[in-house]
């Protein structure tokens, strides 16, 4: 196919739609799995896409394999293991660990997932001194309550009150062992969603992978591309225009690579776009420096956290979270539309 496979970066259509509880529809049972054959000879396989929602954004799965059973098979899988992910990371689902954790200010005995991916949040929260922080949920509550209570307002929240609640925020308070998982301080909550998306299009992926599909591409919030596209050439991404998300702006090759993109458009609070869900949680506020960030890596994982902590650094900071995270490139537009390339 010439065109991309998939697009990254989509604008949301509704203010709560970044930080509603992961989903996904157009599972299970009558998949809409579409066919396209292959022009690679030897495999005899089709390429089958689905296509629905997942993780708040839009999703698809692009898989190459010789029946349309067994395609639906492995997506079957394939959303189970993003339904059992979802039990465990969703803000939203009352059952969660991660909202057990908010309410409770400690989790007992976490799932495997919740330590490994909380270990993980720690770990890029130091990487990034600080600019990747999963603690910025009570930010979130202060500026959606705001702006939903003062329609129209161009000012924001309080000064003194954006400073009440930036003492909550600082991941260094986060107790993680495979015994609990501690807030240090009582208001403290946490979000997920800086991470979570990339975490689950890897364990996707791995699955794809050990029931033996190696040409996919899986696009779950953030994209990761297993192998090439089965005709040899590599999968083709679409990144959005950071100063007009309804286009793209380039097409990128990805083999055996992941790609996430943060973009304060993602969410907006005001109709001007001052103020979104990306912040700077040393501050309190929303980061203006940049448009839009996206960064290739293999693990789906890191580029999910690295384009967040990138996006919400100053830019001369960025080449030093790169290089810190190692085999990194990140592609920043700043805010006066320059562009930058840096390989780490």
């Amino acid at each position: 196919m010439d065109r991309s496979e998939t697009q990254m970066g989509l604008k949301n259509t509704t203010l709560m739609s970044r930080r509603r509880a992961i989903t996904i529809m157009g599972a299970a049972s009558g998949l809409p799995l579409a066919g396209i054959a292959t022009q690679s000879g030897a495999a005899a396989a089709n390429l089958y896409t689905w296509e629905g929602a997942a993780l708040g954004a839009q999703a698809s799965m692009t898989l190459a394999h010789p029946s349309r059973e067994g395609a639906e098979r492995i997506i079957d899988l394939a959303v189970a293991e993003v339904r059992r992910l979802e039990a465990i990371f969703s803000l939203h689902l009352e059952s969660s660990e991660l909202a057990a954790l908010n309410r409770d200010g400690r989790l007992s005995r976490p799932s495997m997932d919740m330590l490994t991916l909380m270990t993980e949040a720690v770990r890029f929260g130091s990487i990034s001194d600080g600019a990747f922080d999963v603690s910025v949920q009570p930010l979130w509550k202060l500026y959606s309550a705001h702006f939903r209570n003062n329609k129209g307002d161009a000012k924001g929240p309080a000064q003194g009150e954006i400073d009440d609640v930036v003492k909550l925020v600082d991941y260094r308070r986060i107790d993680v062992n495979p015994l609990f998982i501690n807030l240090d301080k009582k208001g403290m909550e946490i979000t997920l969603n800086g991470i979570a998306q990339g975490y689950i299009t890897d364990k996707v992926s791995e699955l794809l992978r050990a029931n033996g599909i190696t040409n996919v591409l899986v696009s779950l919030g953030e994209t990761r591309a297993l192998d090439t596209h089965p005709n040899g050439r590599p999968w083709l991404v679409a990144l959005k225009d950071p100063s007009n998300p309804n286009r793209t702006d380039r097409t990128i090759d990805l083999t055996d690579m992941s790609v996430a993109t943060s973009g304060g458009y993602g969410t907006e609070f005001d109709t001007a776009g001052r103020f979104h869900h990306l912040f700077n949680p040393g501050m309190g506020t929303s980061a203006l420096q940049h448009l839009g960030v996206s960064v290739i890596t293999p693990r789906a994982t890191v580029a999910d956290a690295l384009s967040t902590a990138i996006y919400v650094s100053p830019t001369d900071r960025a080449d030093a979270i790169a290089r810190k995270a190692g085999n990194v490139t990140a592609l920043l537009t700043l805010a006066d539309g320059r562009e930058r390339v840096i390989r780490a």
